[in-house]
C-alpha cells in the first residue's frame, strides 16, 4: 500500500536524520508540472530555491536525476553543487561537470545516430511529433499528436529500433529508445548513492520520481534499504512499488521545504 507523505512528515523524521542524507528527484513531473513540449518545462522558483538551500548544506547531496541528457537537466534546473544522473542513468555528472558517460552505451553511438535520422524522416510531417536527439537516447514525444497516428507510430519506433538493435521504452507521452543495456534509474541511482557514502546504517536515502521509468528506482532502493524513502509523484490510482505519494510538483516543492527546516 502506497501512503500519503505529506501527513506522514513528523513521523519520517528518523528516517531522514542520517548522515549524509543523499536526496534524488526525477526534474519533468516531479520539480517541473509536466509541459506539452520538453523545452517549455520550467521548475518553479520556490521549488529550484528549496534545491539550492539543500544543495548547500553540510552532510546533504543533492542529484537529479532525468531522461533528459545530463547538461539539459542542469540547465532545466539551474542549481549548482549538484550531481545529475541524464539519459535514464547512462550519464552522471558530477557537481563540478565533469560526464561520465557509461562504456556500454558508447558502443551504441553509431546506432542512435542512424536511429535518430530515420525517426526525424519518419516523423517531420507527422504534426504534434516531438524527436529529442540526447545523443544517447532518443524521445519520441507524441503528446501533442492526434491519438489517431500513435499506433503507426509506435509501429515505426518499433521497426527502427530492431534494426538497429535498439530497445523501446514508454512514458507519459514519449517513446523512449536506448542502448539494450543494463542500466536504468535503478542501477543508476543505487551506485551513487553508494558513491556518496548512503545505504548504511545512519544515512538517509529519498527518491521521488513521477514516471514509469522512475519504478526501478523505487524497485531497487527498497530492495537495498528499508530506510530509504521512496516517493511517487501522480495519480493514486497508478500502481507503484514506491512506499508514499505525493500527489504534483507543488506538493514536492512542500516536502523540499520540509528537508529545509529540518536540516537547518
Amino acid at each position: 500500500m502506497t501512503l500519503p507523505l505529506i501527513p506522514l512528515l513528523p513521523e519520517l523524521g528518523n528516517r531522514l536524520a542520517g548522515s549524509p542524507l543523499i536526496i534524488m528527484l526525477d526534474i519533468d513531473g516531479t520539480l517541473a508540472p509536466i509541459a506539452p513540449r520538453p523545452q517549455d518545462a520550467v521548475v518553479p522558483q520556490a521549488t529550484r530555491r528549496a534545491v539550492a538551500t539543500l544543495a548547500s548544506r553540510p552532510g546533504v547531496h543533492v542529484a537529479l536525476v532525468s531522461g533528459r541528457g545530463a547538461a539539459d537537466a542542469r540547465r532545466l534546473v539551474s542549481v549548482g553543487k549538484t550531481w545529475v544522473i541524464g539519459n535514464h542513468g547512462l550519464e552522471v555528472a558530477d557537481p563540478q561537470g565533469e560526464t561520465e558517460v557509461a562504456p556500454e552505451a558508447e558502443a551504441f553511438h553509431g546506432a542512435m545516430a542512424q536511429a535518430s535520422r530515420k525517426i526525424a524522416s519518419a516523423v517531420t510531417h507527422v504534426a504534434g511529433v516531438i524527436l529529442e536527439d540526447k545523443t544517447w537516447t532518443l524521445s519520441v514525444h507524441y503528446r501533442l499528436a492526434d491519438v489517431a497516428v500513435v499506433p503507426r507510430l509506435k509501429a515505426a519506433i518499433d521497426a527502427i529500433a530492431q534494426q538497429h538493435g535498439l530497445r523501446v521504452t514508454e512514458g507519459k507521452g514519449v517513446y523512449e529508445l536506448r542502448p539494450p543495456v543494463a542500466l536504468d534509474k535503478g542501477t543508476a541511482v543505487l551506485a551513487l548513492a553508494r558513491r556518496l557514502g548512503g545505504l548504511v546504517p545512519r544515512t538517509s536515502v529519498v527518491f521521488a520520481g513521477d514516471d514509469r521509468t522512475d519504478e526501478d528506482a523505487f524497485r531497487i532502493l527498497r530492495e537495498h534499504s528499508s530506510e530509504a524513502v521512496t516517493v511517487r509523484v501522480g495519480e493514486a490510482e497508478v500502481p507503484t512499488a514506491a512506499e508514499f505519494r505525493l500527489p504534483d510538483p507543488e506538493a514536492v516543492r512542500r516536502f523540499l521545504e520540509w528537508l529545509v527546516a529540518e536540516t537547518r
